[in-house]
Formats: C-alpha cells, structure tokens, sequence
C-alpha cells in the first residue's frame, strides 16, 4: 500500500509542477478587466471590516455567510489558513447548533446532526463527495487538521444542484481560493502537548507535539497557488473498565438464590489500558488560473495520513453469565454474596457477586493501524453575461490497513480464585482473592493475529452544471446539469494463530496499577512488546503465509455502487404579501445501481455469490427566505433527501441454512433499500448587527424507511429465511427546535468590551428506533434529545480567551465496524478553554485546555441504565504553542 501510495504522490507532484510550470508561463500574458478574483477580493474587503478580532471574528465572519445563505445552514468560517480556534474539524463542528460530536481516544470524531447519527449525514470536500476509511460511509472528521480548512459549513436543508446523500445534513469542508487574496501570507504553528493521563499510568508517554505550515500566494494577477502542511504526534491514552453483554431470556440462565426467577447476568468483563501514541499528516495544494475573463481552472489535492500503534494490557474475566447448576454452584460458594435486583416487570438481574473457582486471562496486544485519504479534483468555471457552465471531475481514495495482535499468556498461581464483580457507582468494579498480577505467574503460549485488515474505498465522480440568467420578476435564473459517480469498496480479512517457537523467554513481565480510582487488580504487561514477540515468536508472521479460513472469506467482501443523478433549479427573487424573499426550488432524479459480492454459506458449503440492486429517488427541494424587516428574516425549507445504507450492511457473507425446519441466516443484506424522509423547515432569524444575532428554528421529518439490525424475513432465490442483520423497516418522525444567540459587548465601558457570548441549544425527539431489543428498543442511533454549548469570549489589546461549555445528553451509539453492536452512551459534558496572546502583527503565544472536567465515557446495554458496559477514561489534555505569520 505504501508503494502505491508513494507512486500517486510523486504522480501528483510531478502533474502539479508541470501545471504550475504552463501555468505561470501562459498566465503572464493574460490581462483582466474585472475578474472573478476581483470579485472575491472585493467581497473579502467586505467582510473584513469586521472591527472583533480573533475568535470573535470568525463568528462574526461566520455570521456573515450565514445570513446570505440559500439555504438553512451553519458556518464556520475564517479569513486565513492556519487561524481556526481549533485542533480538528470535529472540534468547531461540535460547536454549532444542533451539531454533537461522538468521542473516539479522546478526540472529538464522528457527529450527530439534528440527533441523527453519522449513518444519516453526508460529508463533501469543496462540494465533492469524500470516501472513508470506515467500512460504512462514515468519515472521522478528527483527521481534518483546521490548520488547512478555510471554512466548514453544515447544510441542514438541501439545494438540488447539491450532491444528494445526507438526511440529517451534508457537512462541507473548503480551502482558501489564492486568487481571493490580494497578497502573500505564510503562516507557521508549532504546539507541545500535554495529556494528564500519561503521568498516572506506568510506562505510558504523556507529550506530544503538532505543526503547520501553509503559503498562500499570487504568482501573477491571475496564477494564484497554496500549499499546506500539518503533522501531528499525540499520544494515545485510555484506562478502561468494560461488563461484556447480558445473558438474559435464555433457557441455561441459573437462579442464583433459588426462588424459582432466572437472573440476568453479564457474560464477563474485562480492565484494560492502552498505551500508544497517534501519528497524523496532512498535506494540501491548490492551484487556481484566471486563464481568460470568462474561465477560471482550479486544482486542489489533500492528502491525510492517519497512523496508530497501541499496546493494550488486558484482564479478560468469564464465566459470570449464571449458566445454570454451574453458576448457581459459584456464586453461591464465593466470599461475595449474591448482589440481586427486581426490575418493575418481576425480572431479576444480578449487579455483583463472586465466582469461586473463577476463570481470567492476560491479553497483551498490540493494535496498529494505517489510515491513508486522498482527495483531488480539477474544476473549471467558464462565466459569460449570460450562461455559467462548470464542471467539476473528482477522486477521493480511503484505506486502512490494521491488525490486532494478541499475545496469550497461561496462569501459574494459586488457585482456586475467588473473582469478585460489582457495578456499584455506574462502573464495573472487580476484586481477586489472589494476587494475579505477579509476572512470575504468567508464561507466553501463544499469539493470534486477529483481522488483518486491507481495506480500500475508491470513488471517481464528474459533475456537470449550466446556469443561466434571466431577467424576470420572478426568477433570477435558471439551472440544470448531473453527475456521475462510481464507488468501489474491499474489505480483505484475514486471522491466524501462531504458536511459541522459544518457550524460555524469561524477565518480560511487570506489573504497573490501573489507578483512576477504579477498582481492579494491578495490570499485568511486557516491558517491551515488541521485543518480547520477536524473541518468543520470530516476529509477526507474514499474511501471505496462511491460507484463509471459510470465516475469513465470510468477513471479506466487496461492494460496487454507481450513482447517477440530474436535477433542475430555479433561483427565486422577488415578492409575496408584501415581503421580498429571495430561494430556489428544484428536483433531482438519482438512481443507483449497486453490486455486492463474497461468500456465503448455503446448503452445508461455502461457496461465492454477488448480488446486484438499484433504486431510484426523487428529491425535490424548496429554500425561501423572506425579508420581513431589514433585521429580520424567515426561512421556509421543504424537501425530500435520502441516505444510502452502510455499505458494510451492503455485504454479502451470508451464513445460510436452509435444511433444517426453521431456515436461518446471517450477514449483510444487498437488497438495502435507502433511508428516505421528507422534511420541513422553519426558522426565523433576527440580526442587530454584524456580531449580534438571535435565532430559532424547528424542523421535521418524516423518516419513511429506517435500517436496522433485527431477526426478519429474507427471501433469496424464492427460499424465505430467519435472517439476523440489516434490514429496512418502519421509520416515524423525528422533529424540534434550535436556538442561537451571539453578541459581542463592544458597548460596555473598557476593559469589558472586549467580551463576547456565543450559545445555542437544540432539543430532538423522536419515535424512531432501533429494532433492538425487541421488549425495550433504543432510540434512533446518535439521537440525543439535549445538545447545548456556551461560549465566553475575551478579545481585547491582542489577549484573545474563550471557555466552552458542551452538553450532550444520553445517546444510541450503533458500530460502524459491527452494526449490531449497539449499546446506549450517557450523557456527557465537556469543558475547554484557551488563551491567547498577539505579541505583535506577526507572532501569537497560545494556551489550550481540552477536558478540564476530566469527563469519561461511560455506556451501558439494553436500554436498561442498570446494565453497566464500558467506563473509559482518557484525561485532560493541554497544548501550548505559537502562530507566526508573515
């Protein structure tokens, strides 16, 4: 992969210097009038006018776009490279109303939008659509450094001339355009990081450091280039207390006290730290050619590189899932009573005991794990007095390559142990009669490498559009064109075990505490894994060394997809009752065509299969906004969009069984049908002045169809199956509200008029569900009904400060990688702050704390708060640095 990898960048390379060499050469014997950079530039000097500087600028800048917007949409925006207030993308999107971002190491990644999850969103790169290294369509926007996006906008209801694709709204990420500015800017950071969780545990690294590097610049009046660079090493911290999922409603539970009710129990659980560090590289160039009066060229390429290696030192304890006579034996003869609870409905659950004679494991693994994106596009404007034609031709490229390599080690010490478990305090708590944690109890016998990954996501697209103005009453102008995409994605899996060539390896073990104030034995690890594994091993074998097994060919899989889509809009401006509004309605018609194939199990053998699909849509789309005072405005959104199902839910690998009397089957399902909805929009905006606003929408939607995991009917080839996996079903309605305030007090007396106030609050509801579990299903994934942040800012004599306040209640979190793992995630409220200092035109010194409440993620199953899962911990984090510009 690295090899293919190198081969397109030094393709790339080589292609932009011979672009840049024509380019330059032919641009300087071309002369403009009135440009469309000149344009650009002119609305540039616009917005700079804004008097706040620093944070308060962006919002004021952001303010700004939104209030001419087509369409219902949130912003954040900036003038330069370099200056978004922010670590990632994922950071300033977390911010904006109705937006939450989902927690991953720590790091602000995936969103929720408007309570629907990253299964129902949509993400675009200059207006094309970018693939993911995840196995369904969901992209981590943490590997998005802000040092080289100029803006981020949220679309919430959709234009038709948009790419089609998102539900609860398309997410679009910019870059600075060189010829919209009117000089050279360089700009370098540099920043140390801290992360508190590093000091508390033994043998884990705590700093961590980040750069950038961008140049914009004009090389003539109309050949204008930017290049950006950004690295990144974190480190990647988390100490964990984990209960595995519930034996329940199942004939082989126990009845631990005898009174003739079977208890629930947790399978087992696991502490766990990991231990690593976070490797990131981001790279971006454009280059932009005025090449005529009438058309404009422009390159972009951004290429991100997302490396992880952690060690994880784990307990794995089983055995607690009260299996009949067994369970009843252990439980009962442990020094731990029996810990029950009866539900409202007469149900016994048990939230702590003792296994006498209880089974552990030491797990010493290590997780790496390369992420490779590239994005590049060439798009053309051709301007006339009349007609607008452009084109846009893309290629975006994911890929991960990961395995988890476990070395198993056998026990030694006293037996019998007596394991202890309580979820006492919201946490699993786990206490040994034996000290289990000595190195001299443990022996290495055995390594598995566990889902050796190769995994590549491809997609190649051409839009075309045509616009024309008209000088109508009524309509501004009129507008037409397509697109054309195609989309592969290869999902290669592969396991294996390997045994101990050389058993007498000795002197590896230590020991180190957990700590966080949970309550576990002392972690047991190797003082070094790698060197340990070379010794004991020779090293992690090769792939190419094993074949696969029928369930490797079962996780493999592939799927095809090819888009087409046309559309009509018009855009509105004129009057009604009175009130000027200016919009636009349109109709897009997308039909896709998909093609997934791998193996499956059928009739007692495995054996390959594809299976191919299509569907058609159309999604017409209404955006107006009325002008009721100068202050005020209206917006009124009606549409219809659709989002594609998860192309791992997509899959093939069906395990079928069609000889015995019930016929039962498992996997993906190609037959997906996409999620659709019809939605409403109001709102009603009122803006005092250029850094004052207040607004408040609502909105509705209609979810037609939802996909789900659930046991359902599955016909293939005229034979009907139980099948377990992903299925269209039922949808409902998901509606609410969004609130947003933002002042700045420029007219307090000095100093306090330096400070600003930036808030919002969304409240979501829903009766849609997940199809699981049936008795009690959970809410729509990535559904929090409570999502707030508040803001405080300072800007004052070049000192620029700012505290965030971000609230998420309680959520559905369904896996991208296993769909049907889906538990609930609580509540959660985060706090940051930063500082920052001007020390002339050029240099700025800066301060940032990220977590200062110190907030774990914590998560439980079923529905059910009283099932405790995961506890994980990950600190505070605190960075410190500079930004020079010139």
């Amino acid at each position: 992969m690295k090899t293919m990898w190198q081969n397109k960048c030094q393709k790339s390379l080589l292609a932009l210097a011979v672009s840049s060499a024509i380019f330059s050469a032919y641009s300087q014997a071309q002369t403009t009038a009135d440009t469309a950079a000149d344009k650009a530039k002119k609305d540039e000097v616009a917005i700079e006018k804004i008097e706040v500087r620093g944070f308060g600028a962006t919002l004021g800048k952001s303010l700004l776009q939104k209030k001419v917007a087509d369409s219902v949409v949130e912003i954040v925006s900036t003038d330069d490279l370099g200056s978004l207030p922010d670590v990632t993308i994922a950071d300033a999107l977390g911010r904006l109303p109705g937006v939450a971002a989902e927690r991953d190491r720590g790091n602000a990644s995936s969103i929720s939008i408007r309570g629907m999850g990253p299964r129902l969103n949509m993400a675009t790169m200059q207006g094309r659509e970018i693939v993911s290294a995840e196995p369904s369509r969901e992209v981590r926007y943490e590997q998005f450094p802000a040092e080289l996006i100029n803006s981020v906008e949220v679309y919430k209801s959709p234009l038709a001339s948009q790419v089609e694709g998102g539900i609860s709204g398309l997410v679009n990420m910019n870059f600075v355009s060189p010829l919209a500015k009117d000089k050279r800017i360089i700009n370098v950071t540099g920043h140390l990081m801290d992360y508190q969780l590093g000091h508390d545990i033994d043998g884990a690294e705590a700093s961590g450091q980040k750069g950038s590097f961008s140049y914009v610049d004009q090389w003539s009046e109309t050949f204008g280039v930017v290049l950006g660079l950004t690295y990144q090493d974190q480190p990647s911290l988390q100490r964990e207390t984990s209960s595995w999922a519930y034996n329940k409603n199942t004939a082989d539970q126990g009845d631990v006290n005898g009174d003739g009710i079977r208890e629930a129990a947790p399978w087992g659980g696991k502490t766990a730290t990991k231990l690593g560090d976070n490797q990131r590289t981001g790279a971006m160039t454009i280059l932009e050619w005025q090449a005529s009066e009438q058309l404009n060229l422009k390159y972009d390429l951004f290429y991100s590189e997302f490396d992880i290696e952690e060690l994880e030192d784990q307990f794995w304890f089983d055995g607690w899932g009260n299996w009949g006579g067994g369970g009843n034996w252990n439980y009962n003869n442990s020094a731990a009573k029996p810990q029950i609870i009866t539900k409202a409905d007469g149900s016994q659950q048990l939230t702590g005991g003792g296994m006498l004679w209880g089974a552990h494991s030491a797990n010493n693994a290590t997780w790496f794990q390369a992420n490779e994106l590239l994005s590049t596009g060439l798009k053309s404007v051709w301007e006339g007095d009349v007609w607008t034609i452009s084109s846009d031709l893309g290629y975006s490229e994911a890929s991960i390559k990961s395995r988890w390599v476990n070395v198993t080690s056998s026990y030694s010490g006293p037996t019998p142990l007596d394991v202890q478990w309580s979820t006492a305090g919201g946490r699993l708590g786990v206490v040994v009669n034996e000290d289990i944690s000595k190195p001299e109890y443990y022996k290495v016998n055995g390594m598995t490498v566990d889902s050796d990954r190769d995994l590549t996501d491809e997609m190649s697209s051409l839009k075309l559009d045509f616009e024309r103005r008209i000088d109508h009453a009524l309509i501004e102008s009129v507008s037409f064109g397509g697109r054309f995409s195609d989309r592969e994605k290869d999902n290669d899996v592969q396991s294996w075990w390997q045994a101990v060539k050389n058993p007498n390896v000795a002197n590896y073990g230590r020991r180190y505490a957990l700590g966080g104030g949970l309550q576990s034995p002392d972690m047991y690890g190797f003082n070094n894994w790698g060197d340990l594994v070379q010794q004991a091993f020779g090293g992690i074998d090769n792939r190419s060394a094993y074949s696969k097994t029928d369930q490797d060919r079962i996780n493999s899989w592939f799927v095809s997809e090819k888009n087409q889509a046309v559309y009509g809009m018009v855009r509105l401006n004129s009057e009604l009752f009175g009130f000027s509004y200016t919009g636009n309605a349109g109709i897009r018609l997308v039909k896709t065509d998909s093609e997934s194939s791998g193996y499956q199990f059928k009739d007692n053998k495995y054996s390959a299969v594809s299976v191919d699909h299509s569907y058609t849509e159309v999604l017409p789309s209404l955006n107006l906004n009325f002008a009721l005072t100068d202050e005020t405005q209206l917006r009124v959104g009606l549409s219809r969009a659709l989002a594609r199902p998860p192309l791992v839910e997509m899959r093939t690998g069906f395990q079928l069984d069609s000889q015995s009397p019930v016929k039962t089957g498992s996997g993906g399902n190609p037959l997906l049908d996409p999620f659709v909805a019809n939605q409403l929009d109001i709102g009603v905006e009122y803006y005092l002045s250029e850094d004052q606003a207040l607004t408040v929408s609502t909105f509705f939607k209609d979810l037609e169809s939802h996909i789900g995991s659930s046991t359902d009917k599955l016909t293939l080839n005229g034979v009907t199956y139980d099948f377990t996996g992903p299925v269209n079903g039922d949808g409902g309605q998901i509606k609410g509200f969004e609130m947003m305030y933002q002042q700045a007090f420029k007219n307090l007396p000095a100093p306090f008029d330096g400070l600003g106030f930036y808030a919002n609050y969304s409240y979501t509801d829903s009766n849609v569900y997940e199809f699981v579990p049936k008795d009690n299903p959970l809410p729509l994934g990535g559904l929090s009904k409570d999502v707030a942040n508040l803001t405080l800012w300072y800007y004052k004599a070049g000192f620029d400060a700012k505290v965030s306040y971000n609230y998420r209640s309680g959520f559905t979190r369904v896996g991208s990688w296993t769909p049907s793992e889906i538990n609930s995630i609580d509540a959660e409220t985060t706090l940051d702050a930063s500082v920052s200092y001007e020390v002339n035109s050029q240099l700025k010194l800066m301060l940032q704390g990220q977590n200062l409440t110190n907030e774990a993620s914590t998560s439980y199953f079923d529905n059910d708060p009283s099932r405790i899962g995961s506890y994980l911990d990950w600190g505070r984090r605190f960075l410190i640095g500079f930004s020079y510009s010139m």
